[in-house]
């Protein structure tokens, strides 16, 4: 299978969510990192970047269901952050 690109470790930023809150910030090694989302019933997760690991920013709309979002873009920190719940047990990792 060479050629193909392969996520080859996963950093779990929320585990098990059932409230809102932000989760457990990543240092990505690499400039390419992927969050999946997994669990949601009712709930928003969004994305969050940081250069300093203190001041969070939401980048692009978040996610009301289950998915995937890239990024492209090097930060040195990241995490997922649950904003909105209703219902659902929500995981969120990243990928490089």
């Amino acid at each position: 299978m060479s050629g193909q690109n392969r996520l080859t470790s996963a950093f779990s930023s929320l585990t098990a969510a059932v409230a809102t809150g932000a989760g457990k910030a990543f240092n990505p090694q690499t400039s390419a990192v992927t969050l999946l989302v997994q669990g949601i019933t009712t709930a928003t997760v969004v994305l969050q970047v940081s250069m300093d690991g203190t001041t969070y920013t939401t980048i692009g709309a978040g996610v009301t269901a289950d998915g995937a979002i890239p990024i492209d873009t090097p930060y040195k920190y990241v995490r997922a952050n649950c904003t909105a719940y209703t219902s659902g047990t929500i995981n969120a990792f990243f990928f490089e």
